[in-house]
């Protein structure tokens, strides 16, 4: 057996960790026996994700532009709202356009390739 030298460091939340000491206990092994058995015999499959194509990211980038701009207009318009200054037709119809620019926003974040 090769000498151990390399270490690895992580963090999980408590509850993780406890069912982490509850397997390492029922194995009857060290938590480090107990993680090289895991990582050297387990049967998991990963799969990475596919590459982000350019044009997805230039989209996401537009979107998280944009949505920060519809947030600031929501948020303006709410306030003039609250003081009065905008009848509940006009508010209420603002509300609908912004709710249908997300609903385009989603569809264009998912159909983007």
């Amino acid at each position: 057996m090769n000498p151990l030298t390399q270490r690895l460091n992580f963090r999980i939340d408590e509850e993780t960790f406890d069912k982490f000491e509850a397997k390492v206990s029922a194995s009857g092994l060290t938590k480090s026996e107990f993680f090289r058995a895991l990582v050297l015999t387990n049967k998991t499959q990963v799969v990475a994700k596919p590459p982000m194509t350019r044009d997805k990211k230039q989209a996401l980038y537009l979107m998280n532009k944009t949505s920060n701009n519809i947030n600031q207009l929501a948020k303006a318009v709410n306030i003039a709202n609250q003081s009065g200054q905008v009848a509940d037709e006009t508010f209420n119809g603002l509300l609908k356009e912004l709710e249908h620019l997300i609903q385009l926003m989603k569809s264009v974040a998912n159909n983007v390739n």
